[in-house]
């Protein structure tokens, strides 16, 4: 499992390696600050993640961690907003390094950790970015979004964590509908070992969609798939239920919405 340290050289490590002035025509000029993400125990980790916020990103975490967690972030101070020299080179430095130690608190503390307010965050803007993408059928350029997102989120969560297991398992969901992908195989793999030992009644949803999934990645690669029909033929016996008129990625919306459900 995915353990955090507060250590400069070993744990989470969250660093603004650069920020850029965007000036596209549809929005307002701002300033988009490039967030890596590493896990260091130790060696150094040397496929980090990365994502583009905006200030105002951070500063809903900031106010949504407040709402959450008042005491623990009582002591937290956030740069303000400006009404002049937003893009003035020393003041972006100066909300770089304000943007870390809030990140370095937050992974620290295990209750802000583990917040949604963290979670949303780190997989907000390019999820619903992958989402427009899959309505589409685009899943040839959703997927290196949702495999970045994966990667990220399994930095910073457990291996077992709901957020971590939706994002695999909507990752192997698209894989398969990439013609000729290799790593559909890996993908289904990884996400069975994941669900031995989950108890979670929600994502226990996914369970029998998932090796349905798997026994067509598996017959489609040569692999025997007796196994994992017997699973299947098992757990229908115990009573479990499943809608065989979803697909694996319609009922990872399904349980997302009941675990991750939208703010009202």
């Amino acid at each position: 499992m995915t353990q955090i340290m507060g250590s400069d050289k070993q744990g989470l490590i969250f660093e603004i390696i650069s920020a850029r002035i965007s000036e596209e025509a549809a929005e307002k000029k701002h300033v988009i600050y490039t967030l890596q993400v590493r896990f260091i125990s130790g060696s150094d980790d040397l496929s980090p993640s990365v994502i583009e916020r905006r200030y105002t990103h951070f500063l809903n975490l900031y106010n949504e961690l407040k709402k959450e967690q008042p005491q623990l972030m009582a002591n937290v101070a956030f740069p303000k907003k400006v009404l002049t020299g937003n893009f003035d080179n020393e003041l972006i430095s100066e909300r770089s390094t304000g943007f870390e130690s809030l990140l370095k608190h937050v992974s620290m503390e295990s209750r802000l950790r583990t917040s949604d307010a963290l979670f949303k965050f780190l997989q907000q803007v390019e999820l619903s970015r992958a989402k427009e993408l899959l309505e589409k059928n685009d899943h040839v350029f959703a997927y290196p979004i949702l495999e970045n997102s994966f990667k990220l989120l399994n930095k910073v969560f457990t291996d077992r964590s709901p957020a971590v297991l939706l994002a695999l398992c909507r990752l192997l969901a698209c894989s398969m509908s990439i013609p000729d992908m290799p790593d559909s195989l890996k993908w289904a793999d990884l996400t069975l070992h994941r669900y031995e030992g989950v108890s979670d009644s929600d994502l226990l949803e996914l369970y029998l969609p998932l090796l349905q999934a798997c026994v067509k990645v598996w017959w489609k690669n040569g692999r025997e798939k007796d196994e994992l029909e017997q699973r299947i033929s098992n757990l229908q016996r115990q009573g479990m239920k499943v809608d065989e008129s979803k697909t694996l990625m319609e009922m990872v919306s399904v349980v997302e919405l009941k675990i991750f459900p939208p703010d009202t």
